[in-house]
């Protein structure tokens, strides 16, 4: 299957690009005019990935995901998807995945907290340990979702602590191992500070 993913740079949606490469599929990305440093820094892991192409590509697509609300309508493709962390009614968004906080490899973070939807959490906030998933294992499941039967619906993750028994969307949650996750990452922020600055 063929994925066409804006902003394939960003933290977020190179996650999702990386997903779908492991699971076998071509990705075509759009990303912005300019890219941020860190921006550029992804792109060199994604852009040589035989299955990479920038740009549209003169087919149609299985889905076009874009983040934040970011695609472009004019491009053929079978579903439009569009990845938030925040609900948005606009009618030309046909479906919408809401995400919950994300942590991961090369997020915007310092040693204490992490850079989320512009607000700064500390690392042992109640909040981040409730609420907060893997960005790996999300965007595994987000690409799973895209290469299903066809029939997207608008779903929302939680953690399995949190999530809710009834929803105005499907509902994914899932587990994970906080501490472990946040020890390797403290390991490799410290390995690779430079990037991350």
């Amino acid at each position: 299957m063929h994925f066409l993913v804006s902003q394939c740079y960003s933290w977020e949606g190179y996650h999702l690009v990386q997903a779908l490469l492991e699971d076998g599929h071509e990705v075509s990305g759009l990303h912005g005019q300019s890219l941020s440093d860190r921006e550029t820094h992804l792109s060199m892991y994604i852009g040589r990935h035989a299955m990479f192409r920038e740009g549209v590509q003169d087919t149609e697509y299985k889905a076009h995901v874009s983040f934040f609300g970011t695609a472009e309508r004019s491009v053929e493709s079978k579903h439009h998807i569009d990845i938030s962390y925040a609900a948005d009614d606009t009618p030309e968004l046909e479906k919408q995945i809401l995400l919950p906080i994300l942590y991961g490899e090369w997020m915007a973070r310092d040693e204490e907290a992490v850079q989320w939807h512009g607000k700064r959490i500390l690392f042992d906030d109640e909040y981040f340990h409730r609420n907060a998933l893997p960005i790996k294992s999300v965007m595994q499941t987000i690409s799973k979702l895209l290469s299903g039967d066809g029939s997207m619906n608008n779903y929302r993750f939680y953690t399995k602590e949190v999530c809710p028994e009834q929803e105005d969307r499907a509902v994914i949650a899932l587990t994970r191992n906080i501490k472990d996750d946040l020890s390797s990452l403290h390991k490799h922020y410290a390995q690779f500070r430079f990037f991350y600055e």
